[in-house]
């Protein structure tokens, strides 16, 4: 069939007004029609089911039933043709209903002129056919929503739930009716929301917990997807950050392995070698030789390995975090920085604090260390402030320098030290802040919650 044929089914049961009908076709200039007519309802549905006609022309009247019955019916078994109504007299009521049924068209029979019906056959042609795209477009979108291994929740400016995907119900741990029936307040103090205009995506981390009491750590991107809906993606990195915490758990304990070894194994031997060098030294003296400053020279200079030794061992593994002493920890990372680089360190600790969590106590010794280590390497700071203090319900550790600041083309790979820190920062529950104030230098922030730093100690079972 040539593509500019347009087929069409005229279902009426007045043989009259199908002599019309292709009278008033044929007055169309470059338009071919192929027309069919259906007398009754029955046979007018029957035609419908092929799906096989572009356009249908429907009368109002069909003996004893009405075209809008037919339409009715046409539309729950799902006919995609576009379907015009043509009645005999204009009634508001019959268009209203025609329109809420959904037809594509209303005609009164005395009306109707080549012009006129040639626009809109082409109309309801056109609008059938975007229908068509934009519900292949829908099932392509429902598709994706649906099989996507991210949660996806569409949510209004109130918070309300509007839809969700089979993975947010598995997520959430709630079918859809429930969750459409709850807000992001239910399992949220704050909901995931786009940001400003200027940056209306929005990333970031936040941790729920589940109704089963399951504590899960979410990555989510929120954006606007409407002036009142708001589209949501959540993905679960509980397996990710419990892998992250054993690996770094590995890592501190290998620290604390090596820096004992050091204080125990290379510590004991060098005390040894200084102990001998200093009696060989002494007996060089009695006998007036000398080869007994040479000795004095290498008892000095193995004093000073042995106190370099102590130094890193104390940096690898601070004996104060053992018992929890972040402000000891924190006052002898000060001294390491005065005595190795020279450089001023102070530091201020608020008499109030009490860290009981000793991985809390050691992610934010960590924290500070590579801090200070950033301003000494990379900025050459000459003075260094490092503060452990409280605002309120938050714990603030901040480490301010005079340095260079940061540099204005960031070399590639670089910023490791920054990674690490937001890494350990995430572990505890805790933000880094990093910013150059107008009079140089860089301030490294780090908040969290009091009450995360508090470890409930285990109950102490009693023997029978």
């Amino acid at each position: 069939m040539d593509a500019s044929t347009i087929r069409l089914l005229l279902i009426d049961d007045e043989e009259n007004s199908f002599i019309l009908l292709r009278r008033l076709l044929s007055k169309m200039p470059g338009k071919i029609f192929e027309t069919e007519w259906a007398a009754t309802y029955e046979a007018g549905l029957t035609a419908l089911d092929r799906h096989s006609h572009d356009v249908c022309l429907l009368d109002f009247r069909l003996g004893p039933r009405t075209g809008l019955e037919l339409l009715a019916e046409a539309v729950e078994r799902k006919v995609q043709t576009p379907i015009i109504i043509l009645t005999g007299q204009s009634d508001p009521k019959i268009d209203i209903g025609a329109t809420q049924l959904g037809a594509a068209d209303f005609l009164l029979k005395d009306q109707v002129e080549p012009v006129m019906l040639e626009r809109v056959i082409r109309y309801s042609i056109q609008r059938a056919a975007a229908l068509k795209a934009l519900q292949k477009s829908n099932e392509r979108f429902r598709l994706l929503f649906e099989r996507s291994m991210d949660a996806i929740l569409i949510s209004n400016d109130e918070g309300q739930f509007v839809e969700v995907n089979r993975a947010a119900c598995r997520l959430l741990g709630s079918t859809r009716e429930q969750l459409c029936r709850m807000k992001w307040s239910d399992f949220l103090s704050t909901a995931p929301r786009p940001g400003p205009a200027a940056r209306p995506d929005t990333l970031g981390e936040l941790t729920f917990v589940k109704p089963s009491g399951e504590r899960c750590f979410i990555e989510f991107s929120a954006s606007q997807l409407a002036s009142d809906l708001n589209l949501s993606i959540l993905r679960d990195v509980t397996e990710r950050r419990n892998l992250e915490r054993e690996i770094q758990e590995i890592s501190e304990r290998e620290q604390r392995r090596l820096g004992q070894d050091l204080h125990d194994g290379l510590g004991q031997s060098m005390t040894g070698i200084a102990f001998l060098a200093k009696v060989l030294q002494q007996k060089l003296q009695g006998k007036h030789a000398e080869e007994s400053d040479a000795a004095g020279n290498i008892a000095n200079l193995i004093n000073e390995a042995l106190a370099q030794t102590r130094r890193l061992s104390r940096g690898l593994c601070p004996v104060d975090l053992e018992t929890n002493d972040i402000e000891a920890a924190l006052e002898q990372l000060a001294e390491n920085l005065r005595t190795l680089f020279g450089v001023k360190c102070d530091m201020r600790c608020d008499p109030d604090i009490n860290i009981t969590d000793n991985d809390v106590a050691v992610h934010l010794y960590r924290i500070a260390q590579e801090a200070t280590s950033n301003a000494v390497k990379h900025g050459e700071a000459k003075n260094i402030c490092v503060s452990l203090t409280t605002t309120g319900s938050r714990l603030m550790l901040r480490v301010a320098d005079d340095g260079a600041g940061f540099p204005q083309e960031p070399q590639k790979n670089k910023g490791m030290g920054l990674r690490v820190m937001n890494h350990r920062a995430r572990i505890i529950g805790a933000t880094i802040s990093v910013r150059e104030p107008p009079e140089g230098g860089v301030v490294v922030t780090c908040s969290l919650k009091r009450s995360q730093a508090a470890k409930k100690k285990p109950a102490v079972k009693k023997r029978a």
